[in-house]
């Protein structure tokens, strides 16, 4: 696993950001994780399922990953939503500890050792680009972009190497993802090393509230 994961990142190009990327890339041997537990307390909607041409933003994701990774999760407390898609489901055993738990559950839950982790309101998620944050696993126990406009610790990778720290940061209530990265090694993927990727803006993306649904559904 880590020789194809290794071979990702030192072998990619980007050949055509417009062709299938289920053509152009083997699926990775490790798990991908929808995470579709928030509130959207700001959306006052499942934000899941917010169409965009035509197809809610759950079922768009899911393709992504279904082309990526071997194995895919949802993480949700409510299944009966998301049942349809015949994707198993992991629940939270803590509630109201956030996406904190929903790692920790994922990591747990995966039959992979390396686990991608991505919010359900991100609606252009793109199958290359995270090939390409692939490559730095399981070499670090956590791949993350950083961006001009902050981390993105919902559109990143973590192996279960992970799952001692969360613990400790979830029985100690502190639930903001990021405060458990010193005590792991992190590759930080900053915006520059992904100059060949177009449109980041619109790739990391993600939607909190109407008038930001709005603004992407007019662009």
């Amino acid at each position: 696993m880590a020789s194809l994961l290794r071979n990702t990142r030192r072998s990619f190009k980007i050949i055509s950001l417009q062709q299938d990327s289920r053509k152009q890339l083997p699926k990775l041997n490790a798990t991908g994780v929808l995470l579709a537990g928030g509130k959207s307390s700001r959306m006052k909607k499942n934000k899941a399922f917010l169409e965009l041409e035509g197809r809610p933003l759950v079922e768009r994701s899911l393709e992504v990953l279904h082309a990526v990774f071997a194995e895919v999760l949802i993480s949700s407390n409510k299944p009966e939503l998301y049942a349809h898609y015949e994707v198993p489901i992991i629940q939270d055993e803590s509630l109201d500890r956030g996406p904190l738990e929903g790692l920790y559950q994922g990591l747990k839950e995966a039959t992979y050792d390396v686990v991608f982790f991505v919010a359900c309101d991100m609606p252009f998620l793109q199958g290359e680009l995270i090939h390409f944050l692939a490559g730095w696993i399981p070499e670090y126990d956590v791949v993350v972009p950083r961006l001009h406009s902050g981390l993105h610790p919902l559109h990143a990778f973590y192996h279960r190497r992970c799952l001692p720290s969360i613990r400790t940061n979830l029985e100690a209530g502190r639930l903001k993802i990021i405060d458990f990265y010193p005590s792991c090694s992190v590759r930080y993927i900053e915006e520059t090393e992904l100059r060949d990727f177009p449109d980041l803006s619109n790739i990391f993306c993600n939607v909190n509230t109407p008038q930001e649904w709005t603004a992407i559904l007019r662009r």
